[in-house]
């Protein structure tokens, strides 16, 4: 279930990535978030609810607002200054976030294969990351389509990588809250519409503030962006899966699994968005990596 989230997420953000072609403006955070809570609002109602209990209800809506507003909006922006490859980097970082959250506040300890296997992956990833930085320099700018070449010197500016780095600290938060939440409340799906929920009163109260919200609804009720549309059944997947995910293994495992995105990012960008990738011996260890690592953890959980 991990794995399977982290391959929606990296679906997630090919779409984006295509979705901001023609969208100088909008990061498709409100599209996405709008489609997340339908989709979800809606299985949600064939399922049965547990008894309410405050307290898990209140981590599922924090891990929502922390998880989907905070960590996806900075990571979209963060996407937009310094291109995706090196913003991707920076997800490795999830899991270690969630370790030290889960070890504080959910008593998960780590084991020796557990370590290794992470020390494992995000060695992987990292290595897989780096080359890709080399071997796709200026990828930002292939992607950047004529209504946003005026953002493409800002992809290297400091508030882009400030963006990058935060995104995981959401993320890993989220986890953390989340699967504390399903503790009390337990209902992966039910619990990922409460925090889809949640998310979209934010983001909608956020651009109310911002005065921007009756431009937003204009450009995304009038101009429909299909492919922000796509973005949301996927990231809805990818949040269902997650849930499912916490009821199985730590939320550090979780994030930890989840963080291939970047591996599932680079394929399908090779496929879809016809990068330009060269497979020598530094792809291939990496990837090795990255499956040791995996099975390392999976012979624990």
């Amino acid at each position: 279930m991990s794995l399977t989230a982290g391959v929606c997420f990296a679906a997630f953000t090919i779409l984006i990535r295509l979705g901001m072609r023609n969208r100088a403006a909008d990061d498709g955070l409100l599209m996405t978030v709008l489609v997340n809570t339908v989709i979800l609002g809606v299985v949600a109602l064939f399922m049965n609810w547990p008894p309410f209990d405050l307290a898990g209800v209140a981590a599922l809506l924090a891990g929502g607002v922390v998880g989907t507003v905070f960590g996806r909006a900075a990571n979209l922006r963060a996407v937009r200054r310094i291109g995706p490859t090196r913003t991707n980097a920076f997800l490795t970082v999830n899991p270690i976030v969630s370790a030290i959250g889960g070890w504080l506040v959910l008593d998960e300890a780590v084991s020796l294969g557990e370590a290794i296997g992470g020390v494992l992956v995000i060695t992987g990833l990292f290595r897989l990351i780096r080359r890709g930085a080399v071997v796709s320099a200026g990828q930002g700018q292939t992607m950047t389509a004529p209504a946003l070449a005026a953002q493409t010197a800002e992809r290297r500016t400091a508030a882009g990588y400030v963006y990058a780095a935060a995104a995981p600290v959401f993320f890993g938060f989220a986890f953390v809250a989340r699967k504390w939440g399903l503790q009390f409340f337990p209902n992966a799906v039910i619990g990922a519409f409460i925090g889809s929920a949640a998310a979209f009163i934010v983001v909608v109260a956020g651009d109310a503030f911002g005065g921007r919200l009756r431009e937003r609804m204009h450009h995304n009720f009038r101009e429909v962006p299909w492919l922000f549309v796509w973005a949301g059944i996927a990231s809805s997947a990818a949040l269902l899966a997650q849930f499912f995910a916490f009821s199985f293994a730590p939320a550090w495992v979780v994030g930890l699994l989840q963080g291939t995105q970047p591996l599932w990012t680079l394929a399908m960008g090779y496929l879809f968005l016809r990068q330009e990738e060269h497979i020598d011996s530094k792809l291939v260890t990496s990837i090795l990596l990255v499956i040791a690592g995996i099975v390392a953890i999976s012979l624990q959980i």
